[in-house]
């Protein structure tokens, strides 16, 4: 037998596809040609061997995938549970840090806290405050649906605080959009599981309508369906950027709206404080001033009736101004020396010539007050000495000045009928002692009933002294 080597070339649609090298045997006895070939036409393709089947193929994609798009889900849910812990975590403690700066600025010890200001607590850091001591369950439960923590009370052993609040708007609006996020990126991944389904489905059709295709036809099929599936994820993730990108344009405008809320309610404030102590105090002194005029002077029965009309119509005006007001501040004397704001505040309030008021004021204490804080002090001062003479009918009101190493006090006494300080108080006080903790420094209120009161100032010496 001899054997023969020939060149084949194979031709699909008129095309040289591959060239082969084609044995030819011949048998000496028959004359006949036993043809085989030397290596596969297909490579990777063996006569007498098994081939996977595609649909078999397509369904193992399919499983692989599946269980990808799982872990993925699963990691992201456990990524979600994790920055709301986070998020939860990190309004505890700054919680917990404003309520240990309100306590060790109040200065007031655990014995003394009652109701109302547990009250006032729980109203500074947005929610509850409840006093109890250690060991003993707080006498009401914690609310649902919410935050809560307990802390030690400042340096005083036995003693805690559980501070319960709703969970912040802000925290709640990112894990909102977080799932949002969570659940855009499933929906994504399941459409994605689409165009493979239908890949499958053609597959199985194909196979079951013939089964000669040839094995390069099929792969042509399935790279077209592989390349509609990329071009499909590529969209699918264009959509995702999108919806991320609007994502944190409304966390941007939240962050935003919150910031101009903030300065709005401070504007508020700040204006009732002004009204207060300029509008308020302002009625006050004219009504005082045309008492002493009605007193003094001998007018007629008809000017004498409308006096009074006068009088009563300003103090309508300024109980309806203090009904309104929440909050107080007074007008501003920047650019004032202390003494020559001192002066300007004393001659603006009706004395009269039965008060007398003595001044015992430091110089060189004077000297260290910065300039810009001669605006809040002359503030609190003015209230003070006028509660001595419209509340206390102090005849006599002392104003002092000193320091020493570490801070300034300044201090208003009056012989006064005076008052019990654990009483509820107006907003006068409030605002006082707010103006002394917006200073750096604190207010502190001594008063017994029929022996007349004492406020000192206490602030922090500056920097440079």
């Amino acid at each position: 037998m001899a054997e023969v080597r020939r060149t084949v070339h194979i031709v699909d649609g008129g095309r040289d596809v591959e060239t082969r090298h084609k044995r030819v045997k011949r048998c000496s006895r028959a004359g006949a040609f036993v043809e085989g070939f030397d290596e596969p036409l297909i490579p990777g393709l063996t006569f007498g061997q098994s081939r996977m089947h595609p649909l078999t193929r397509s369904i193992g994609l399919a499983l692989l995938l599946l269980l990808l798009f799982l872990a993925a889900a699963l990691s992201l849910q456990w990524w979600l549970t994790k920055e709301t812990r986070h998020l939860q975590r990190l309004a505890v403690d700054e919680q917990r840090a404003r309520l240990g700066r309100i306590i060790a600025l109040s200065g007031l010890p655990p014995e003394r806290w009652d109701a109302y200001f547990q009250k006032e607590l729980g109203a500074m850091v947005g929610g509850t405050v409840e006093l109890y001591q250690t060991g003993q369950a707080p006498a009401t439960p914690g609310p649902a649906g919410g935050l809560s923590f307990t802390m030690p009370v400042g340096n005083m052993p036995g003693w805690e605080a559980r501070v319960s609040f709703a969970t912040p708007a802000l925290t709640r609006t990112q894990v909102l959009h977080q799932r949002i996020m969570a659940t855009v990126v499933l929906l994504a991944l399941l459409l994605g599981l689409v165009p493979l389904l239908a890949i499958l489905i053609e597959s199985r059709r194909s196979s079951m309508e013939s089964t000669t295709r040839a094995p390069w036809g099929q792969a042509r099929a399935e790279a077209t369906s592989l390349q509609e599936l990329a071009r499909l994820t590529h969209e699918r993730g264009t959509a995702l950027a999108v919806e991320h990108a609007a994502r944190a344009r409304a966390e941007e405008d939240l962050q935003v709206n919150r910031s101009l809320l903030d300065r709005s309610v401070a504007e508020r404030v700040r204006l009732g404080r002004e009204l207060h102590d300029n509008i308020c105090q302002t009625l006050y002194a004219v009504c005082l001033t045309l008492e002493s005029v009605q007193k003094k002077s001998d007018l007629a029965p008809e000017m004498q009736e409308r006096m009074q009309q006068c009088l009563a119509e300003l103090r309508r005006v300024n109980q309806e101004v203090r009904s309104y007001l929440q909050d107080l501040e007074p007008g501003s004397v920047n650019g004032q020396s202390f003494n020559a704001a001192l002066a300007g505040m004393l001659g603006s309030l009706p004395t009269g010539d039965e008060v007398r008021i003595e001044r015992r004021l430091d110089a060189e204490t004077l000297e260290l007050i910065p300039s810009p804080q001669v605006a809040e002090i002359m503030n609190i001062l003015r209230e003070a000495v006028s509660n001595s003479l419209r509340h206390g009918g102090a005849r006599r009101i002392i104003l002092r000045a000193g320091r020493n190493d570490e801070s300034i006090a300044l201090s208003v006494q009056d012989d006064g009928r005076g008052f019990s300080p654990e009483a509820s108080r107006g907003h006068g006080l409030d605002n006082m002692q707010a103006r002394a903790l917006g200073l750096g420094g604190g207010l502190q209120v001594e008063s017994t009933p029929g022996q007349g009161t004492r406020i000192i100032l206490t602030l922090p010496l500056p920097a440079h002294s």
